[in-house]
C-alpha cells in the first residue's frame, strides 16, 4: 500500500499540475455573475432513462443535473458508448442544464484487486464527465464508507491519495463527502484527509447538512459551514428528521426541522458560488409508491424559494 504525507503529494503533484488547468472551484465557479445553482441528481430517477431524466429536471426548471454513475445506474460509464454520450449530450444543451457533478461510490479497500477495480472506474467516470462537457468537466463526488474512523483514516488518505493522482491527471476534481452512518462523518475529519494529502485544489468537501443534524454534541448549521466552507466545492441538499427515535432522511425542505435558506445565505455570504444539489435518498426513491416526477418537482419548489428567502441569485436561463 502507497504510503502518502504532505511532502509527497507536493512534490507529485505538483510536478503534474504545474503549467495545466486548475479546477473550477465552488468561489465564483458557476458564471462571471454572482450566482449559485440549484441541481437535482438522476440518484432518485432510476425509473426513467437518462435522457427522460435530463428532460424532467430540464422542464422543471433546474439549473444544472448530478449524474450518478454507479454500476447498472443509468449513467453508468461502461453503459454509454460513445455515440450515446453525443446525444446526451445533445439533451443536456436542449434542456439548458450544467453537469454539475458524477456521483459515484468510491469506498477505500485494503484490497489491492478492489482498489484497482474502483481506480479504473474513477477514470472511467472522470473521461465521462470530460465528453459530456469538456469545457468544464464536472466533479466526481463519493463517500467513503467504512465504519471507524480511526481504524480507516489512513487507509483512506493511502486510497484517495492515488484517486488524487488520477484526478489531477484527468484534471477533474474530486469531492468527498461525510456521512453520518460511515468512518469520516464530519467536517474536521475530511479536512484531517485533505491536509495530509497536501491541500490539493483537486481534492475537496461535499457539504450536506443532514449528515451533520441531530448529532452529539450538537452541529449547527454556522459551525460547520464556517467550518467547511474554505474547503468545498460541492452542496447537497436534503433533509433529515428523527422518526420513532432513529433520524431518517426525507425531500428537501419537506422535514422542516432545518432551514435550507440559512445554509444558502451562510455559503454565499462566505464567498461560495457553487451549485446546491437536490438529493433524494435511497430510503425515499426504493420505496412502494414513490413518485419521481412529483419528487422532482417539489425538492425544486422548495429550494428555489429556500434561495429567495435567502436572497441568492441564480443563473440567468438561456432560451
Amino acid at each position: 500500500m502507497n504510503q502518502w504525507n504532505r511532502r509527497d503529494w507536493i512534490g507529485a503533484v505538483g510536478s503534474v499540475a504545474t503549467g495545466a488547468l486548475m479546477p473550477r472551484v465552488a468561489f465564483g465557479e458557476t458564471k462571471a455573475e454572482s450566482v449559485c445553482g440549484i441541481g437535482i441528481g438522476t440518484y432518485g430517477l432510476q425509473s426513467l432513462d437518462l435522457e427522460a431524466a435530463i428532460r424532467l429536471v430540464g422542464q422543471t426548471g433546474y439549473d444544472a443535473i448530478e449524474i450518478t454513475v454507479f454500476p447498472g445506474f443509468t449513467g453508468d460509464p461502461d453503459s454509454i458508448s460513445s455515440k450515446k454520450r453525443k446525444i446526451v449530450g445533445n439533451f443536456l444543451a436542449d434542456s439548458h442544464l450544467r453537469v454539475c457533478a458524477l456521483m459515484a461510490d468510491l469506498h477505500p479497500s485494503a484490497d489491492e484487486a478492489a482498489h484497482r477495480e474502483k481506480t479504473e472506474a474513477f477514470r472511467k467516470t472522470c473521461q465521462l464527465g470530460r465528453d459530456l462537457a469538456p469545457d468544464h468537466p464536472p466533479l466526481v463526488q463519493t463517500v467513503l464508507g467504512g465504519k471507524d474512523w480511526e481504524s480507516s483514516k489512513n487507509l483512506f488518505r493511502d486510497r484517495v491519495g492515488d484517486w488524487l493522482r488520477v484526478a489531477t491527471e484527468e484534471k477533474t476534481m474530486l469531492a468527498v463527502k461525510p456521512h453520518r452512518g460511515h468512518a469520516m462523518s464530519r467536517p474536521e475529519e475530511a479536512i484531517w484527509l485533505f491536509q495530509q494529502l497536501g491541500e490539493s485544489p483537486w481534492l475537496k468537501m461535499v457539504y450536506d447538512y443532514s449528515h451533520f443534524y441531530r448529532r452529539e454534541p450538537e452541529m449547527s448549521i454556522a459551525a460547520t459551514v464556517g467550518e467547511s466552507l474554505p474547503w468545498t466545492s460541492y452542496v447537497a441538499s436534503k433533509d433529515a428528521v428523527l422518526k420513532d427515535g432513529k433520524v431518517v432522511f426525507a425531500l428537501t425542505g419537506e422535514g422542516g426541522e432545518f432551514e435550507h435558506a440559512e445554509i444558502v445565505k451562510a455559503f454565499y455570504a462566505g464567498g461560495y458560488r457553487g451549485d446546491f444539489c437536490c438529493e433524494v435518498s435511497g430510503q425515499i426513491w426504493k420505496t412502494q409508491g414513490y413518485d419521481p416526477v412529483e419528487a422532482t418537482g417539489i425538492c425544486y419548489r422548495n429550494l428555489a424559494e429556500a434561495f429567495e428567502r435567502a436572497g441568492v441569485p441564480r443563473p440567468a436561463k438561456s432560451k
